[in-house]
């Protein structure tokens, strides 16, 4: 699994990119929210965000045809788009 961590000094955010095709087993997704928790826990966030939660924003995803999910994590909270 291809993982994409961007750390941004200047805004303190960290961005997490991953191609939408790279989901494929239980853990990748594992993966995915073991480094959410990760990096939020360097915010003192909850996530508050599941496996389940991952699982059907990349079903959320596919269905927009979009290509990758992103995550961006700062002081302002967890952002997920794709």
């Amino acid at each position: 699994m291809k993982i994409d961590v961007v750390q941004d000094a200047k805004d303190h955010t960290y961005t997490i990119t991953i191609k939408v095709d790279q989901f494929k087993t239980l853990r990748d997704y594992e993966t995915i929210h073991n480094l959410v928790n990760a990096i939020s826990l360097d915010f003192d966030l909850d996530p508050e965000i599941s496996i389940e939660d991952l699982k059907n924003i990349v079903i959320e995803a596919k269905k927009e045809e979009a290509e990758e999910v992103t995550c961006e994590i700062g002081t302002e909270g967890i952002d997920i788009e794709f």
